[in-house]
């Protein structure tokens, strides 16, 4: 039986789903209001507290400070003037310097409103004039609100996302580990996936493919053989020509790669490269039988690059070609199992390549 040759980074996930469950805590959440008026303290505190809010009320910096010591408060309402000569803006710098995520809205006098829009550019959320109508209160804590589950939102996804790239880090290194283990299964393919990567990466760049993909078909290169960890090694290493069940068996190795990889989600792009690295122009490669204009343009790149390595190589079975043999044979695939421009343009971006020399000759 005549042997074929054995011959992406990705952002692979889709953004996740947080659940605005994940910001209950928030309800159950504080809103302190410090006022030295008690009419209009109760006021504020009451409302507050029919609009569903836990409800803290204080009447100076003290009674403010060991509120935010001892609750979990999101958001403080202070008048500006304070008994004491204390006021609502030495409280804000405070809360900014020691609860930089609790926000501030300032009530204030209409003779205090430059005051309250300095404040603004000290980090104050916002701030109202008395008299206000309860709406304009209720609004700017639905404003206050939002802005808190915005940021958090924010910063969980950040969390997810720092999450999830170290797993997939983790996930590659060990799939290149299981590579390195399928290379060392013979001693005639100890670098096969690395060189294949390699050339997959000179490939990807002469056909002008962009970082992103460059290095995602490089990381194919490196697995896309990852299949053979169940072939037998009598059958990689054996020095003659296969039987036809050993080719079979030979045949299976792309499909059960692809199965291998397929439950994880954010290796979804490596899989064409895995699975359809051995389809050919006239729809006669396996495991599926593509025709040509089926095969992604990775899977082409894969393919293009591990025949060269293949026929470069020593194998048990024969010695490498010769560079002059090299480039013949794959020009004999063109228009018949590759198409011609990617042979072509192969050949282009491996000249003067030491990589892509023949065994020995490196």
């Amino acid at each position: 039986m005549t042997r074929e040759s054995d011959a992406p980074h990705p952002a692979l996930v889709p953004a996740p789903v947080v659940d605005d469950r994940a910001w209950h805590a928030l309800e159950r959440s504080s809103i302190l209001v410090v006022d030295d008026d008690p009419g209009i303290l109760a006021t504020v505190t009451r409302f507050l507290e029919r609009e569903g809010h836990v409800v803290e009320g204080v009447s100076d910096l003290t009674g403010a400070r060991a509120a935010l010591a001892a609750r979990d408060v999101f958001l403080v309402v202070t008048d500006i003037t304070l008994a004491y000569g204390e006021t609502g803006l030495q409280l804000l710098a405070e809360v900014r310097e020691t609860h930089p995520g609790v926000e501030v809205v300032l009530m204030t006098a209409n003779s205090e409103v430059s005051s309250a829009v300095e404040a603004l550019k000290h980090g104050a959320f916002d701030y109202l004039c008395k008299p206000f109508p309860f709406e304009q209160l209720r609004a700017a804590v639905s404003h206050v609100v939002d802005h808190i589950r915005a940021r958090e939102r924010a910063a969980m996804l950040d969390q997810i996302e720092t999450r999830r790239m170290a797993e997939e880090e983790q996930l590659e290194q060990f799939l290149v580990s299981m590579a390195t283990a399928v290379d060392a299964k013979s001693r005639f393919t100890a670098l096969h996936s690395q060189r294949v990567s390699g050339l997959c990466r000179l490939f990807a760049e002469a056909l002008g493919f962009d970082r992103e993909r460059t290095e995602l078909v490089a990381l194919g290169g490196r697995l896309h053989d990852i299949g053979k960890i169940g072939t037998p090694d009598a059958i990689l290493d054996k020095p003659g020509p296969l039987t036809a069940q050993e080719f079979a068996v030979i045949q299976e190795h792309p499909a059960k790669g692809d199965e291998l990889v397929a439950p994880v989600k954010a290796l979804a792009r490596l899989r064409p490269m895995i699975r359809w690295h051995h389809e050919t122009l006239d729809g006669k490669g396996y495991p599926d039988g593509l025709p040509g204009d089926a095969v992604p343009e990775e899977a082409w790149v894969v393919k293009v690059a591990d025949f060269w390595e293949a026929i470069t190589a020593r194998r048990p079975y024969r010695a490498p070609m010769s560079l002059e043999q090299a480039v013949a044979c794959l020009r004999g695939e063109a228009g018949v199992k590759i198409p011609r421009d990617y042979v072509e343009t192969f050949l282009e971006a491996i000249q003067g390549a030491p990589l892509a020399l023949p065994a020995g000759t490196a």
